[in-house]
């Protein structure tokens, strides 16, 4: 019988906690994190001394995982290098329906991370997370339960799906996954988070200026860019080329009747490419 295969062994997972307020709970999510392989995790804005000694004690043997986590001020931050965020809630509400559950779709969850760094975001312990946060994730995960039930406390939460992906990823349990890394091989580097918001932010600057996003409610916009871009899925050249058109208009636009653009407008990094078939 294969030797149990840790998660890190085969994928690229972070685990995001968003303003965590116990101490003894991001201790345990080390240690948990630990079982199963994995070490990248990273603290948006955390209420708790998360070096205390409460939280030394309930990451055991982790406290290295656990010091080490990288600090940030806001999700998009904590995401910067993130291909796909998936945010984790009980209760998500009648506009944000679950997209996702542990069990169901770890398999889906490990194609993905085999290709591009998964974001797994857990929010604070008696908040979840922001609209405005949950807007930033791919995919919303619901862990069922009982409806009269509280929520799951966060360390059980993150125990929860780390489990399930774990169990899945073991050699007899994971078809496809190494089918889709091939496949994602073959493709450009898929572009970051950081990459993509910058794109959304310049199709936002880009609308303003033309008139078009309205100025009592451009989030609204900005998911709708969002959800097109990551249903598209575009590669690091891709989200290049897509600026570089918007930097082109919108100099057209300030300069009627000129021929020459920008420079720094170019749509392609090299002679030619932006005309080359994939």
């Amino acid at each position: 019988m294969d030797e149990p295969v840790s998660l890190e062994e085969n994928t690229d997972f972070a685990v995001i906690l968003v303003r965590p307020r116990g101490a003894g709970n991001v201790g345990a999510i080390a240690r948990v994190m630990s079982h199963f392989g994995l070490s990248d995790l990273r603290l948006v804005s955390p209420g708790c001394d998360v070096k205390s000694v409460e939280a030394r004690s309930m990451a055991m043997s982790a406290q290295p995982l656990l010091l080490g986590a990288k600090h940030f001020a806001s999700l998009r931050e904590a995401s910067h290098d993130c291909g796909w965020l998936v945010g984790t809630s009980r209760r998500l509400g009648r506009k944000r329906q679950p997209t996702m559950r542990p069990r169901e779709d770890a398999g889906a969850l490990l194609a993905r991370a085999s290709g591009v760094k998964v974001g797994l975001v857990f929010g604070q312990e008696d908040k979840g997370l922001f609209t405005e946060e949950l807007s930033l994730c791919q995919e919303r995960l619901l862990i069922p339960a009982l409806p009269d039930g509280e929520s799951f406390n966060l360390s059980q939460a993150v125990l929860i799906v780390l489990w399930e992906l774990f169990c899945r990823n073991q050699p007899d349990a994971r078809p496809g996954v190494g089918d889709a890394k091939r496949e994602r091989a073959s493709d450009g580097e898929p572009a970051s988070r950081e990459e993509i918001e910058g794109l959304v932010d310049h199709l936002l600057e880009s609308m303003e200026q033309i008139g078009f996003v309205p100025h009592n409610d451009p989030d609204r916009v900005a998911r709708t860019f969002r959800k097109m871009l990551d249903r598209l899925g575009p590669d690091e050249r891709e989200v290049r080329v897509m600026r570089g058109v918007l930097r082109q208009a919108i100099w057209k636009l300030l300069h009627p009747g000129e021929k020459d653009g920008p420079d720094e407008a170019a749509v392609s990094s090299r002679p030619g490419e932006a005309d080359e078939e994939d």
